[in-house]
């Protein structure tokens, strides 16, 4: 079997001449947009069925119907031919880095303006936290034996078992916390996604000349699609470790298909920071695909390193990094370090229903439907026989890995698009690519393309605009708590929408107010709480006068304990503002 970087004439032949063959063949996108709509009318009965409304659903009627509508709209009414045009956008090197470097420097600027500088969910704050306590070159956060009762109010959520009673550790790898750690030493550490974000566009732009060597107007085409993606902007603004997925995944495949032995050692280097970045099983779904391009090409060597090397690398982070916490903090081991790893108990919240149009919402209007068009190309042009195989095993490898990320559409809580599928970003781009060749010759006008940029552009300031009116509360719920002259703040958080989240250890140091959930607070410390500190409670009034989108109460145990706690506070005094009736 021929090699990868010996079959690149069969691909140049491939791609530029079967595909995009036949000239002035008139292009509509009904047939993608028709289901799409039927898809998302079921979407919104599904949605608007139930009595109540969760988190996902109000997500989904309020930020992703109208957008999608839209989006829907657009595709109904476009339609093009094979017109030719001498000029294409982005054709020179600098035009396209300084297209980057404006996208990065938006996302930079965006995490103040936009995000108000505030790490909005638990994942975000935990990554945020990581990257302090990593800075300072710690591996968590001793927690002072005086606030040991009351780790779990501090800290409601997503502790590492590891740290017990001492410490408070992340629980998930540290691979993108370390990153953001390392750029703060030098510079400000929200730079850290938008650098990302500039590797992730780098990379793609390499692999796709790669992939896609004589077809310089669709590596445009692969570029405009990931440059006007709101996913991979409004992202890049928070501590998410998606934006390094994207770009880790990237730099990965870049070095795969160069095919060299110094590049496959790269990748292996790569692969091991990748599934350390946040969770084993994101990179793993991504390359796992690709890697059966060696077992067809009967490469066994190069396979087995690569699954010997991956084994080593999985099992060192599910089960000596662990190990190495323990050690480093001087803590026993607890034995529960490895569930970071499975994402069995959230496949019951699988919803592809409402998170598949999520991610469609968020991203080019054009990028499904043509990475749709692409893997097509791809499966049709590998049946037709070995002419075609290299473009084909890693167009279908993609297609593969996207396919995958698409059924595995579990709940991803907070998110700007869906993030999950973060990481396949780069894949969908490229293989729109693929099916804007098969449709078009290399000299078609990219007019349908700039028109759909026009509405991404439009889309994706509407969208900055619903992120701003959904973060700008929380943080000045935020903003009001850490304002408070007590020594402890207990957060009330029923009837607020996200409320829960402003719980959190303020930059990896635990001074005051002290900032505790009441949710997680056991009632039998509350007296000891009251007894030697100034106590305040942050409750629903709070929530509101900050702005933030009340939410139906629930009674439930914890509701109950809740009460409890507040009749207390009533009683003796302890709080120096009062509960609301709840």
């Amino acid at each position: 079997m021929p090699s990868l970087k010996g079959q690149e004439m069969a691909s140049t032949i491939c791609l530029s001449g079967t595909y995009g063959s036949a000239p002035n063949k008139m292009v509509r996108l009904r047939w993608f947009a028709v289901p799409a709509a039927i898809w998302m009318a079921l979407a919104i009965l599904f949605a608007t069925s139930s009595s109540s409304v969760s988190q996902p659903q109000y997500f989904f009627l309020t930020q992703d119907v109208p957008v999608a509508a839209l989006m829907i709209g657009f595709l109904m009414l476009v339609r093009w031919q094979n017109e030719a045009t001498r000029k294409q956008l982005l054709s020179q090197p600098g035009t396209l880095a300084c297209a980057m470097l404006v996208m990065a420097g938006i996302a930079w600027i965006g995490h103040y303006w936009l995000m108000q500088g505030y790490a909005l969910s638990r994942d975000e704050d935990l990554a945020r936290l990581a990257a302090n306590y990593i800075a300072r070159g710690e591996m968590g956060i001793a927690i002072p034996p005086e606030w040991r009762a009351f780790r779990g109010a501090m800290l409601p959520e997503f502790q590492h078992p590891i740290g017990g009673e001492r410490y408070w550790i992340s629980i998930y790898l540290p691979g993108s916390a370390l990153f953001e750690a390392l750029v703060s030493l030098v510079a400000d550490p929200a730079l850290s996604q938008p650098l990302l974000l500039l590797v992730g566009l780098a990379a793609l732009w390499h692999v796709s000349g790669i992939l896609l060597p004589a077809r310089r107007d669709s590596r445009i085409v692969v570029m405009l699609l990931a440059l006007t993606s709101g996913q991979l902007l409004f992202n890049a603004m928070t501590p998410y470790a998606m934006t390094a997925h994207f770009a880790l995944n990237l730099l990965w495949l870049a070095l795969f298909v160069a095919d060299r032995p110094l590049a496959h050692a790269g990748a292996i280097l790569v692969g091991a920071i990748a599934l350390g970045l946040h969770k084993v099983q994101f990179h793993a779904l991504f390359a796992g695909p690709v890697l059966i391009i060696l077992l067809y090409q009967r490469r066994w060597l190069l396979s087995a390193i690569y699954a010997v090397s991956y084994s080593i690398f999985i099992i060192f982070w599910l089960k000596f990094y662990p190990l190495l916490l323990a050690h480093s903090l001087d803590i026993p081991l607890s034995g529960a370090g490895s569930q970071n790893a499975s994402i069995s108990p959230r496949l019951h919240s699988l919803d592809p229903l409402i998170y598949i149009p999520r991610f469609f919402a968020w991203n080019n209007a054009l990028l499904l439907p043509l990475s749709l068009l692409g893997a097509r190309s791809a499966a049709k042009g590998f049946c037709k026989g070995k002419a075609a195989t290299y473009p084909n095993l890693l167009f279908l490898a993609l297609a593969a890995g996207c396919l995958v990320g698409m059924l595995l559409t579990v709940h991803q809580g907070l998110g700007w698009g869906y993030r999950y599928l973060h990481g396949y970003i780069g894949p969908f781009c490229l293989l729109a690519g693929r099916g804007w060749a098969d449709r078009h010759t290399v000299h078609s006008t990219l007019r349908p393309v700039l028109q759909s940029c026009v509405l991404a552009l439009v889309l994706m300031m509407a969208q900055a605009a619903m992120i701003y009116r959904f973060v700008a509360p929380h943080a000045r719920a935020h903003a009001a708590i850490v304002a408070r002259k007590a020594d402890v703040v207990l957060v009330d958080a029923r009837g607020s929408v996200f409320g829960q989240d402003v719980v959190r250890i303020d930059g990896g140091m635990v001074r005051k107010p002290i900032i505790m959930s009441m949710a997680h607070l056991d009632p039998g410390t509350v007296p000891d709480l009251c007894q030697g500190y100034r106590v305040e409670v942050f409750d629903r009034a709070d929530f509101v006068r900050a702005g933030v989108k009340e939410a139906e109460i629930e009674r439930s145990t914890t509701t109950r304990r809740m009460d409890a706690i507040g009749s207390y506070l009533k009683e003796t005094g302890c709080a120096s503002s009062k509960l609301t009736g709840l």
